[in-house]
């Protein structure tokens, strides 16, 4: 068992700068998971415009205090086509691990929506 330390604690106080940075590129941001030893987000595209993960991930290492590792831009394949990146905070001894959900565009239709009203009646 690794020892606690305050690195996921850090990244929490993140959280609002990083949630605005996700919200201008058309991401909703969650929290997810325990925080014991990584601070886990969820990014679920929130409009039909969202950008793509890799343009998103590019400016948090831009904007914020993380090392620059080389394979961190890489994203790891998830289950349900979701995609993953840990980007490695330069302090606190703590990363983030920050889950795209896929953008799949509209997907919701108007004669989808008549169809669901018809059977709830």
């Amino acid at each position: 068992m690794k020892p606690a330390n305050n690195g996921p604690f850090y990244a929490a106080g993140l959280y609002v700068k990083l949630a605005e940075l996700f919200r201008t590129h058309g991401y909703a941001l969650a929290v997810h998971g325990s925080v014991g030893n990584d601070f886990d987000l969820i990014a679920v595209p929130w409009c039909d415009e969202a950008g793509k993960p890799e343009d998103v991930v590019a400016e948090c290492l831009k904007k914020f205090a993380f090392e620059q590792i080389p394979d961190q831009t890489n994203p790891k394949p998830k289950p349900h086509s979701r995609v993953a990146y840990s980007l490695h905070m330069s302090f606190g001894n703590c990363y983030l691990d920050i889950s795209f959900t896929p953008r799949t565009g509209k997907w919701w239709s108007e004669a989808r929506v008549i169809e669901v009203r018809e059977t709830t009646l």
